[in-house]
């Protein structure tokens, strides 16, 4: 059926002016939920980062054994009595026995800086800034831009040993290589607890993947074919605590390492 001239104008008047009622609408929610996002995002921002304060280190006790490096090339685990406060006075970790890496890659590169030159036996006092410490963040109960304090007892050290037995000359590992080694790995009293068997294929990996221990992509990073190395690998370079098949929590690994040949992506 045909609708006269003037309905149909009625009809088509109504209908646009739904569809112009739909469109506002429309627009209006979503200016609404962007405006919420924005409040959102602009509430969530970290603040600026106070750049203010410097390190300060502080020799309660000083000690007479073995002393940090200053060289930032040179890794270092650390047996340590350890607390971190707040300026308030606030314990954010209270006095423990732990282990501490001083290896330029530290979560706070002011403690980093601080436990260098501490000899064993030693006391010291670290003040970190927040550019120094953990910046405009929120690190667990430690708030933003806030000034940490260590106190730090010095127990002991073990260094991460990189002994080249015989310099290759040919290709060298690098990040992202993909090399393959023959190796021994023993334990301090000596015992063997994993090797490359005779007539077996050489073990590969890629420097950088994760798949071996870090003292690994470190100690065979910078490698030639043809050379030869022996790596001494504190535990937290290693397996850390845990059991790992016949290794004892806590051990330190030594590694006779071969690189047989390198392939890069």
């Amino acid at each position: 059926m045909m609708y006269p001239v003037h309905c149909r104008l009625c009809s088509f008047v109504v209908v646009h002016a739904i569809r112009s009622s739909f469109v506002k609408c429309f627009k209006h929610l979503c200016i609404g939920v962007l405006l919420v996002l924005c409040t959102t995002a602009c509430l969530t921002t970290d603040p600026p980062l106070d750049m203010s304060g410097e390190l300060k280190i502080e020799d309660i006790v000083i000690g007479t054994g073995a002393t940090v490096s200053l060289d930032t090339n040179v890794v270092t685990q650390l047996d340590v009595l350890f607390s971190e406060r707040l300026l308030n006075g606030t314990f954010t970790v209270g006095t423990l026995a732990t282990q501490l890496l001083v290896d330029n890659f530290t979560l706070v590169p002011g403690l980093d800086q601080g436990l260098r030159g501490m000899r064993v036996g030693g006391r010291r006092i670290i003040t970190v800034p927040p550019r120094l410490g953990y910046g405009n963040r929120q690190v667990g109960n430690v708030p933003p831009n806030s000034t940490i304090i260590y106190d730090i007892t010095l127990r002991g050290t073990e260094l991460f040993l990189i002994e080249d037995i015989q310099i290759g000359t040919g290709a060298e590992a690098k990040f992202n290589s993909t090399v393959s080694v023959r190796y021994v790995g023993r334990l301090r009293d000596g015992r063997i607890f994993d090797a490359t068997a005779a007539g077996d294929p050489p073990f590969s990996f890629r420097i950088g993947a994760g798949s071996v221990i870090r003292g690994w992509e470190i100690g065979v990073n910078g490698m030639k074919v043809g050379g030869k190395r022996r790596l001494t690998i504190p535990s937290l370079l290693g397996y850390g605590n845990r059991q790992q098949g016949t290794i004892p929590p806590n051990s330190t690994l030594i590694f006779d390492i071969e690189l047989l040949s390198v392939s890069s992506l």
